[in-house]
């Protein structure tokens, strides 16, 4: 099954190739090229699943007479759920743009750019030294950039790619310093034998911390993690399926970097609460900007922003497993959301033209709040108690169970405000029951499939920390859920507006570049075409 391996990070490769050779002039010949190439790699992902499933893990390495790895692939169990999860959301990704570009000037160099950006994510997800992972980490960041700026005839698309050469430079520069720090101290890591690190680790803790450290910085840039969030927003300016592309291990790589270096993560105390904050403040601050967006790529991006938030907080407790099922699941959805946002855009203009809803009363509004909120709780801990006992144990399934219960309440809330009957209640509980026990079924069998290669951290975040984030999210529930005349209701407005300002990318930073020649007219004048002008 090496082989197998070898083919699923080098197929991508030559499907890139192909397309440079088939170019722009044959640009459908490229994406089909392309498109069959990765989902070649995504049936051998799938056989190689099955394969570790049943066998253990597989490796094509390099190896030192020490039998230490120099370079080359390995996959577990982690490994193999994360090509399956960038091969199959390039591969729709890609199906999806064959159509989409069709006719376009920049198909052969997109699909080109594409099938390296899929097999530079394959070679880091399974890569089996520091070093290979570094090289393909910054790899697939070029292959973005080159994909973000494809366009750049657009000022918007120039800004989004500056953006993200700039945002990328400072990660990877920290990911290349801790590279050259433990390779310096310990050696070349070989990622299948970290865990046998431990006693060094405890013994180094300074260069421990200090690499760690610089992991994180290296995670939360990748991820769009504040401070350095706002690259991300800047690449709504690329073709959908590039914002699709990036749930295939790019935006989310951050997470894989945290989980595949877990026992060197894991280890600094100082490391793991940078994660938990940095996490933390970014769930709050994206799904904050989420809510106000106007526009449906935004609201998806920010939404984003919040859900990476939450998985490299997840990673700061420890729960390094419920990390990964977050990362697998949220990125096939958000993908498949990035994709129908044209379906979405015509569905919201049907519904602003059906007719209002019904005016709810306080009481029926109080009614349904605390139906939407008691629901999906008492549904999520039945099913959690029947299928998977140990949900809140080392693994932190529990965390993930109150984003699911967020998640539910905020639906419910949604479902019963158009359907406030009798049998829009007994939907709800039907749906509520078959989400949880489907729900917690899917958690506790990827949890039990990902544990044997998940490693423990030592240094984990106290669960308590999660109080405050909740906290939070609690007094916005209420404050949303407040009737109109409420005091609650006071500093909605004042916080509508700083959160859509948040959001906002000013005019001169996403349409001009520096030294650019601005126009002389002002006010209106300047919003007005040159032509026209002059014939009025």
């Amino acid at each position: 099954m090496s082989l197998v391996l070898l083919g699923i990070v080098v197929l991508p490769a030559l499907g890139a190739l192909g397309a440079t050779i088939a170019g722009d002039r044959r640009g459908q010949l490229a994406g089909r090229v392309s498109n069959a190439a990765t989902g070649l790699s995504l049936a051998l992902a799938a056989a190689l699943a099955v394969h570790v499933a049943l066998d253990g893990p597989v490796s094509t390495v390099l190896e030192r007479g020490d039998g230490r790895a120099l370079g080359g692939w390995y996959a577990n169990h982690v490994g193999v759920a994360l090509l399956l999860l960038v091969c199959g959301v390039s591969t729709v990704a890609q199906a999806f743009a064959a159509r989409y570009l069709r006719g376009d000037s920049h198909a052969g160099r997109f699909f080109a750019a594409t099938g390296l950006l899929t097999a530079a994510t394959a070679a880091m997800v399974s890569a089996a030294t520091l070093i290979g992972l570094a090289i393909a980490w910054t790899i697939a960041g070029l292959a973005l950039w080159r994909l973000l700026g494809l366009y750049g005839r657009l000022p918007a698309a120039r800004e989004g790619a500056r953006r993200t050469a700039h945002a990328f430079l400072i990660g990877d520069l920290a990911l290349w310093i801790a590279v050259a720090v433990a390779t310096a101290q310990w050696g070349a890591l070989d990622l299948r034998e970290l865990s046998t690190l431990a006693p060094v680790l405890a013994a180094d803790q300074a260069v421990t911390a200090l690499v760690a450290c610089l992991l994180v910085i290296a995670a939360i840039v990748r991820c769009a993690q504040l401070p350095a969030q706002q690259w991300l927003p800047a690449t709504l300016a690329a073709p959908t399926p590039v914002s699709a592309l990036l749930h295939a291990g790019v935006v989310n790589a951050g997470g894989v970097l945290l989980v595949k270096l877990a026992p060197v993560f894991g280890a600094s105390v100082i490391a793991t609460h940078l994660a938990f904050l940095a996490g933390a403040a970014t769930v709050i601050y994206g799904t904050t900007l989420m809510l106000v967006k106007p526009d449906v790529k935004g609201a998806l991006a920010h939404s984003t922003m919040g859900q990476m938030g939450f998985m490299i907080m997840t990673c700061g407790l420890g729960a390094f497993a419920a990390a990964i099922f977050h990362l697998i699941a949220h990125g096939m959805y958000k993908a498949a959301l990035f994709l129908g946002s044209g379906a979405a855009v015509h569905r919201h203009v049907r519904h602003v033209k059906a007719p209002p809803m019904r005016a709810l009363s306080r009481r029926t509004r109080a009614a349904i709040a605390a139906l939407a909120v008691l629901a999906p709780a008492l549904a999520l801990g039945a099913a959690a108690t029947w299928l998977h006992p140990a949900v809140g144990g080392v693994q932190g399934s529990g965390a993930l169970l109150v984003f699911a219960w967020t998640t539910g309440a905020w639906s419910a809330w949604g479902w019963l405000c158009r359907h406030p009957s009798t049998a829009g209640v007994l939907t709800l509980l039907a749906a509520s029951i078959l989400a949880a026990l489907g729900y917690v079924a899917v958690l506790s069998a990827v949890t039990a499939f990902l544990a044997p290669a998940i490693s423990p951290a030592t240094a984990a975040v106290s669960p308590w920390l999660l109080a405050p984030v909740l906290a939070v999210f609690a007094l916005a529930t209420l404050v949303r859920l407040a009737p109109a005349n409420s005091r609650l209701r006071e500093p909605h407005k004042t916080l509508y507006v700083l959160a859509l300002g948040a959001g906002h990318v000013t005019a001169q930073a996403a349409g001009h570049r520096a030294g650019a020649r601005q126009p002389r007219r002002g006010g209106l004048g300047a919003l007005i075409p040159r032509s026209q002008a002059n014939r009025s």
